[in-house]
């Protein structure tokens, strides 16, 4: 075998060989492209569950818009991996809902907790937001002082919901008429706030929740106090009463003797 012929052979099996490879290295690129693609699209979801599922009454408007932008990043993201017109309407139409939600004026409604279900929803809800804003600190996608203000909120609104459920159910005797009921109620609310009593977050709740507490005690203690008095006058009138309809007897009964 000549020279010719083995340098021909060594450049056809190192061209195989090279283009094994980069086919195996394109193969590779594809792979990796198509796990950050469904990485990416799980980010999505996972966000927009904390939009449209977390109840208002835990999502501030600074952190619906945080969350309203890094959708808006990923999609980004994405269209850069996977240009398609859909994502970009997509964008398109959560932009224009960020900007409306920031413009807006009104404040948005909260939700009842009124379900104990719907607090072990809820409260798995906010651990996974607890785990995401993790991640997001690690990757640097949120300032460090604001994932350590979200961190704090979260662990208050942790305690919150079953604070939250014992204030609706107070909420709800107070208005059917079950006052002792409604001051149980509340002073288990507060209760279901101990372990974070100290915690500025907590501080507003607290207060409202005592300031509601002592309106009704001392409804609760005039209503008793008017009962009082409405019995006092009715047991009086009463005596007075029978005390009028003995002396008619005693007077009956003698003019009725002295007639006889």
């Amino acid at each position: 075998m000549t020279a010719v012929t083995i340098t021909v052979l060594l450049l056809v099996i190192g061209g195989f060989i090279a283009f094994a490879i980069a086919l195996q290295l394109k193969e590779q690129a594809r792979l990796e492209r198509l796990r950050k693609v469904a990485a990416l699209n799980n980010q999505l979801r996972q966000v927009r569950r904390y939009l449209d599922d977390m109840p208002p009454q835990y999502q501030p408007k600074d952190l619906r818009l945080w969350l309203f932008s890094r959708m808006i990043t990923i999609y980004d993201q994405l269209l850069q991996l996977q240009p398609d017109p859909t994502l970009t309407r997509r964008r398109g139409h959560l932009a224009e809902e960020m900007t409306e939600f920031q413009t807006s004026k009104q404040k948005r409604r909260a939700k009842p907790i009124n379900d104990e279900l719907l607090i072990i929803e809820v409260k798995r809800l906010l651990e996974s937001f607890k785990s995401f804003l993790v991640a997001s600190h690690k990757e640097k996608t949120i300032a460090p002082d604001v994932a350590n203000r979200y961190s704090k909120l979260f662990n208050f609104y942790h305690y919150k919901v079953n604070a939250d459920y014992h204030a609706y159910l107070a909420r709800k005797a107070f208005l059917s008429g079950q006052m002792r009921v409604a001051i149980d109620m509340y002073k288990e609310a507060l209760s279901q706030l101990t372990p974070i009593k100290d915690a500025a977050e907590a501080q507003p709740t607290i207060q409202r929740y005592k300031d509601v507490l002592k309106e009704i005690e001392e409804d609760l203690a005039l209503q008793q106090s008017e009962e009082e008095v409405t019995k006092s006058m009715t047991d009086q009138a009463e005596n007075e009463l029978d005390d009028e309809w003995s002396k008619f007897i005693e007077d009956s009964t003698f003019k009725a003797k002295k007639h006889f």
